[in-house]
């Protein structure tokens, strides 16, 4: 990561607004900003913390400056933003203007790269990290509300622990290893450090249940609308949700994206429900990828209602499923009777009458409540802090695996290293990469 330039990006939410951020963190920011603004003498030459009004040079729109000198900062470095109407255009000229008057001193911010020269810095910790990752990823209101809850001082407690118990163990093998020719100098047992570690390891390999038990609770699970093109999926869609998300059509082929949106099922189920374009044989480029949409959103389900036109003969589900609860769907049922008996025990249900829809929601609720969710965002986001644990414990094994004192003692460093990072001690390049390479630029 390259932390000499001043990073620049824009921090706020995509589309209009009434007012914008663009965002610049590095030991130069003011420098670079000012250089960007309108001058006649008033500007400060060194960052000040507070706030100011100035013009940009281009093309003098007014706008709010503050500055944020570091260490007391976000980043921990200097930080000074750039408050302006929130035209889109306007925001990212501001920020081709700040990098070039910054004469290379100043780029655009990679994604995450505001959070992660917060951690090296020491003025955010890895929880403060995730925490924010979790909020960018969060597809539902239960989502963000888990992620805002995020606490990982309990983590970083048990850690130590484990890493004093850890030290101590290191430091009995060690001196096995350097003082064998001392009578007084007792190394441990065998039998106790295999004891002491398989403790330890058990310890770890509850956290890390507890962890995943978490991320599944806190994931929205997906129900996707599958079958044959032209099967009602939009329709049905759309009656689901309450209003007219997707376009409906009597022609095959209208929906050509897959189309998400949080619904709310009874019982309070949070769920991401998808329409996905019908499942046929792809002979164009288009069809190509319409069909890629299509299986990339069946594999993540967790949920499939099966549409299939009725009355007619029960099809078998894709061979795209993997793993997903299956609710087989009846579809344009508009004269409100039942389906035949033999058809698969299929839901008859009618989006223009609204017929069946009830048992349509409480069917699929019932199905997503027995799921563990393995397709929202959040879900996939996982832990720094967890593969840390595991990464400590797949150490912790293979100590045991070894017979040599200095391959077990290697292995133990490498787990103290590990339990010592989720205490709070910085993590290496590639869990930091792994977690900040999941944010959006400017943040």
């Amino acid at each position: 990561m390259d932390a000499e330039r001043t990073i620049v990006a824009v921090a706020s939410p995509p589309g209009g607004s009434a007012r914008g951020i663009v965002r610049t963190s590095g030991r130069n920011a003011w420098a670079h900003v000012r250089a960007a603004l309108e001058d006649d003498g008033g500007l400060p030459a060194r960052p000040r913390r507070g706030v100011l009004v100035a013009r940009l040079a281009f093309p003098g729109i007014p706008v709010i400056v503050a500055c944020m000198p570091g260490p007391a900062s976000a980043t921990g470095e200097d930080c000074v933003e750039i408050h302006a109407p929130g035209n889109p255009v306007l925001l990212e000229r501001i920020v081709d203007a700040v990098v070039a008057a910054s004469g290379g001193g100043a780029r655009r911010a990679h994604p995450g790269e505001f959070s992660a020269r917060a951690v090296l810095a020491g003025a955010a910790r890895l929880a403060d990290a995730e925490r924010v990752a979790r909020a960018i990823a969060a597809e539902t209101d239960a989502e963000l509300e888990a992620a805002r809850t995020l606490e990982g001082d309990a983590a970083a407690r048990e850690a130590a622990g484990d890493a004093d118990a850890l030290a101590s163990m290191l430091a009995l093998v060690e001196a096995g290893i350097d003082f064998t020719d001392q009578e007084d100098v007792v190394a441990i047992a065998r039998d106790d450090l295999e004891r002491r570690i398989g403790l330890l390891r058990a310890r770890i390999r509850t956290r890390l249940d507890s962890a995943a038990g978490s991320g599944r609770a806190t994931a929205a699970p997906r129900i996707v609308l599958a079958g044959a093109p032209n099967a009602g999926k939009s329709s049905l869609f759309n009656a689901l949700l309450g209003r007219r998300r997707a376009v409906e059509s009597p022609a095959r082929g209208t929906t050509r994206d897959a189309l998400e949106e949080a619904v709310v099922f009874p019982c309070g189920l949070h769920a991401v429900l998808v329409d996905v374009p019908g499942l046929e044989e792809a002979t164009e480029a288009l069809d190509v990828r319409m069909q890629a949409r299509t299986a990339d959103a069946l594999r993540r389900a967790d949920v499939v209602a099966w549409c299939e036109e009725g009355p007619g003969t029960a099809g078998a589900p894709s061979t795209h499923l993997h793993g997903a609860v299956i609710v087989h769907v009846r579809t344009k049922c508009d004269d409100g009777l039942p389906v035949a008996p033999g058809r698969g025990g299929a839901l008859a249900t009618s989006a223009r009458t609204g017929h069946g829809l009830d048992v349509l929601r409480c069917a699929l609720a019932e199905a997503a409540a027995r799921t563990a969710p393995k397709g929202s965002a959040a879900a996939r986001l996982g832990s720094a802090r967890a593969e840390l644990l595991a990464e400590a414990e797949r150490a912790l094994a293979d100590a045991i695996a070894e017979r040599a004192p200095e391959l077990v003692a290697a292995n133990l460093r490498i787990a103290l290293d590990r339990l010592g990072e989720v205490a709070g001690a910085i993590p290496p390049d590639d869990v930091l990469g792994r977690l900040f390479a999941r944010f959006c630029i400017g943040k």
